[in-house]
Formats: C-alpha cells, structure tokens, sequence
C-alpha cells in the first residue's frame, strides 16, 4: 500500500508542478498564445473540409482537391500540435483550450460576417446583382481581416 501511496504522491507533485509550469508560460508567451489561435483556425478549417468531404455528388477530381488540401492543412495543425506538446502542454490541456478558443473563434467569424453582410449588401434587390459578386469579395475579405485579428490576439 505504501508503495501506491508514494507513487500518487509523485505523480500528482510533478503533474501540478507540469500544470502551473505551462500555465505560467500561456499567461506571459505572446508567442504561444498565438500558436493556439492558429491551432483553432487549422481546426475550425478541418472541421468545415470535413464536411465537404462527406458531400457524395463531388466527383472524383474535386474531393481529391479537398483531400489534398485537407492533408496540407493536417500538417500543418501536427506541427502546431507537436511544438504546444514540446512546450509542455498535455493532450488533453490542449484540447481543452482548442474547444474553448473554437466557441471564440465562431463568434468573431460570425460577428464579422453579420456585419459585413450588413454593410455591403443591406437591402439588395435583383437590380443590384451586377454588383454583388464585388459585395462578396468585400464580404470574404472583412471575415478574413476579423480571423487574422483573432489569430494575432487583436
């Protein structure tokens, strides 16, 4: 029994020593802190190519398309991974943070489309259409703008 003692005792001593050691490093690393943003953003792209892969009507070419991109953007999000766990971060430390930073993430990503939906578009009507396809790309960029404030801490 003792020995189970001494073993829970050390475990859990180094594990919160580990804890407090990462957690030190997240409140003051600037660096850090934007590799999670970019993890979330890797993660939230994978989550939305996931579910155009799963849309059976693209034909061969197209999903290939989408499994390469998937696969590029896979390595990326690894090598994130790998250097959050080489920093000291545990499987489910990072998880954690992911999930919490994807709810974040969302709503910024969904507040600037709303926004921008409402500046460039408005009250459109079929007269309007010839300059629509001009509306979205104005659309696309304020959302990506909002995504790289967010992945910068802005």
């Amino acid at each position: 029994m003792k020995m189970v003692e001494v073993f829970e005792e050390q475990v859990i001593k180094i594990t919160e020593q580990k804890l407090m050691q990462s957690l030190e490093k997240l409140k003051e690393d600037v660096h850090l802190q934007w590799k999670f943003r970019v993890l979330t953003d890797l993660s939230s792209t994978l989550e939305k190519i996931e579910v155009i892969l799963q849309d059976f009507s693209m034909s061969n070419e197209n999903t290939d398309k989408w499994i390469a991109k998937r696969n590029k953007i896979l390595e990326k999000h690894d090598k994130i991974y790998s250097e959050l766990e080489t920093e000291g971060f545990e499987n489910s430390w990072i998880m954690t943070i992911i999930k919490y930073e994807l709810e974040n993430y969302k709503k910024v990503v969904d507040l600037a489309r709303e926004e921008a939906y409402k500046k460039y578009f408005g009250k459109v009507s079929i007269e309007d259409i010839d300059i629509m396809d001009n509306r979205w790309e104005l659309v696309g960029q304020q959302i990506k703008q909002a995504k790289d404030n967010y992945i910068n801490g802005n």
